[in-house]
């Protein structure tokens, strides 16, 4: 907004020079963006934040200035009265978004242009010149920040004024000649016929006050700022007079501009002034906000004066009264930017001076945050598959849907309902993720088509599974995948990649403290994407906390991949929380020595490692501290439908040295069992 330096002298009598007012101001709040002189003249370019409409005229401006420099305000006067006969007929049929409307008719007016010293501050201000008429409204509108309007009296139809909506009106041909669509919702200002303003924007061309006007109506109004705000957006016109009625003008300055105009016109181009009318449905409601003296100091910093407070409120224009430490102000109708006691002490702390604010640093104390629980187990999971040679792969969340389909999942498989993405910027990012596999395997297809065989990875991110609420369920897993090279091997591995994956899960599970773990194939499809024969339950206890196998061969050709691969997921990271011991208890080493058996024995072959050593767990003996699996065989000599198995079985007591006799007894136990319920046969 431009302001006239010497126009703000006639408000305030002060006599700093441009440059410090101009400072002051920026200090203030409303920054002074540029100084340009002007024939006489300075003029500053003052940047008005959307919440200080009061600060939108020479008015508002200059009340900033008195209360900064502390010196007196001169304020408008016109010399009207509501004593001076009829005024016009108004009606207002929306009080809903036409608040109050003020009005007087002058008659007999002379058009013509203005005199040099209007011309000469409208066009400092920005604002081409008319005519005289059009100028004052004009004028005011600088000086006091309210819009008005003039119309030739002599085309309102029945001379009258009704505030109301557009309704069936389609189209109104605006000042500047432009037809322009009509909302119904739109505000508009009607004669006794047609409308002739959009209200709050711009007049009609049918009532425009030309050299042949005689008598004209003035109106000077407040109308809803959001009503305002969506007519001008709506029809894509801005005026001066929308821009201030968008932020809210003062409603008790209204009859004020309209007299100040009014007095004016009288002055300059003749005519008589008519009696106002004030239609008035919305009337101002004042407001108290209570801050006690210690909470402004507080938010400050500065120790302030109660004196220094209210008197700088109080030339604000607020009314401020004191109880004790407490403060009661009742801001004006310009200030409606006022709400709460925050913006009291902001309206302080601006005037005083931020650059008179010392700075400190806060005192506070700095405690590391404690870790959570679900932090520690992804850090120490993390720790031991890097330890076992994997590397951490971090991946988007998103998938391509289609890729569901590559895994071969069933029709009902919960991780086929996926949820999409409303704005994608590719199909291959188009869904979020409801398992981890996916990206695993193609991080292993971009590795191998590099020339890279060895391959280890492993990820611990969310995915993201359908649920009955509104957001999807976000389960935290664990994925590790194994593309084992026995191509450039020095010697030839005896076993295959699912060994290792197995043992660095086992290891995985172990640094946790969990002993109770157990990979169970139950003759059962664990995955789709896994091969049947080739895959098992990760389990601890009877929970199944995942699986672990060799991927499916028709999941490889579909991801393009192929070779030893061994793929093992964890379908909840925080189902291990519970299986933690939560503590540890130290066990002293042992005293005497342990005894060793080995026991070696044909099973059918459907019969599993893991049910047998379950067998030798069943019989209850304090004595079996370890069983260890070190052989399976089928081939020579061995039933087809067959295999071996061979475990070793240490023996200890934390009492005494046993003797052969009571390991004897034990080990034929053991035997039995197997025999009984595996149909084990003991081989020599």
């Amino acid at each position: 907004m431009k302001v006239s330096y010497n126009w703000l002298k006639e408000f305030v009598d002060f006599d700093q020079s441009p440059e410090d007012l101009a400072h002051a101001i920026t200090m203030a709040g409303s920054e002074v963006e540029e100084i340009e002189s002007i024939e006489g003249d300075t003029v500053f370019d003052i940047g008005i934040t959307p919440n200080r409409p009061d600060c939108l005229s020479i008015r508002g401006i200059a009340r900033e200035i008195s209360t900064i420099l502390g010196l007196p305000l001169k304020d408008v006067t016109t010399g009207l009265t509501n004593d001076d006969g009829a005024g016009p007929d108004i009606t207002i049929d929306s009080p809903d978004l036409c608040y109050r409307y003020c009005s007087r008719i002058i008659s007999e007016v002379k058009p013509g242009p203005s005199p040099d010293w209007l011309v000469k501050r409208l066009e400092a201000c920005g604002i081409r010149p008319t005519s005289n008429i059009v100028d004052i409204t004009n004028y005011v509108l600088l000086e006091l920040g309210q819009p008005l309007h003039a119309f030739d009296l002599d085309d309102l139809a029945g001379q009258k004024i009704i505030v109301k909506q557009a309704g069936d009106i389609k189209k109104f041909t605006t000042l500047d000649n432009e037809e322009r669509p009509l909302g119904k919702e739109m505000l508009m200002i009607w004669d006794g016929e047609k409308p002739v303003a959009l209200a709050g924007i711009m007049g009609g061309l049918n009532t425009e006050v030309s050299e042949s006007s005689v008598n004209i109506l003035l109106e000077s109004a407040y109308f809803k700022p959001a009503s305002v705000r969506s007519t001008s957006k709506s029809l894509g016109l801005s005026t001066e007079s929308s821009y201030r009625f968008e932020r809210g003008v003062d409603i008790e300055t209204v009859k004020l501009a309209l007299d100040r105009a009014a007095a004016l016109i009288a002055e300059l181009a003749g005519g008589r002034i008519s009696g106002i009318t004030d239609v008035y449905p919305v009337k101002y409601k004042s407001r108290s906000i209570a801050v006690s003296l210690e909470r402004i100091n507080s938010l400050i910093g500065v120790d302030m004066e109660p004196s220094y407070i209210e008197e700088t409120l109080s030339n604000l224009g607020f009314n401020v009264s004191r109880e004790g430490d407490t403060i009661n102000v009742t801001p004006p109708s310009f200030r409606n930017d006022v709400e709460r006691a925050e913006d009291i002490v902001e309206e302080i702390a601006r005037l005083y001076g931020y650059d008179n604010i010392p700075s400190t640093l806060p005192v506070m104390q700095m405690s590391p945050a404690l870790e959570h629980k679900t932090q520690n187990l992804v850090k120490s999971l993390k720790l031991s598959f890097t330890g076992s040679g994997y590397s951490e792969v971090i991946n988007y969340s998103f998938i391509n849907p289609e890729v569901i389909d590559k895994l071969a999942l069933a029709d009902d498989d919960r991780r086929r309902n996926l949820l999409y993405v409303s704005n994608p910027l590719r199909q291959e990012e188009s869904a979020m993720r409801t398992t981890l596999v996916p990206a695993l395997l193609a991080n292993l297809n971009l590795n191998l088509s590099r020339g890279e065989r060895e391959l280890r990875f492993f990820e611990i991110s969310k995915v993201f599974l359908p649920s009955n609420e509104r957001l999807p369920e976000e389960v935290l897993q664990a994925a590790a995948i194994y593309h084992k090279d026995k191509s450039n091997a020095l010697w030839e591995s005896g076993h295959d990649g699912y060994y290792d994956l197995k043992g660095a899960v086992e290891n995985v599970l172990s640094n946790l403290n969990i002993r109770n773990m157990r990979f169970v194939h139950a003759g059962n499809i664990e995955e789709p994407y896994l091969h049947p024969g080739k895959s098992c339950s990760i389990m601890i206890g009877d929970i199944k906390i995942g699986t672990i196998g060799v991927l499916h061969p028709g999941v490889e050709e579909a991801f393009d991949i192929s070779g030893d691969i061994t793929v093992a997921e964890i379908h909840d990271v925080h189902t291990l929380l519970n299986n933690i011991p939560s503590k540890t208890t130290f066990v002293s080493l042992q005293k005497y020595p342990y005894v060793e058996r080995d026991v070696s024995m044909l099973v059918h072959d459907n019969v599993t490692v893991a049910s047998v050593r379950e067998a030798i767990q069943d019989v209850t003996s304090y004595i079996i501290e370890e069983i260890k699996l070190f052989d399976i065989y089928k081939g020579k000599s061995i039933p087809a439908d067959k295999k071996s198995l061979a475990f070793s079985i240490r023996f200890r007591s934390i009492e005494k040295t046993l003797t052969d006799n009571e390991v004897d007894k034990v080990y034929s136990r053991i035997v039995k069992k197997l025999e009984d319920s595996l149909n084990a046969e003991l081989r020599s």
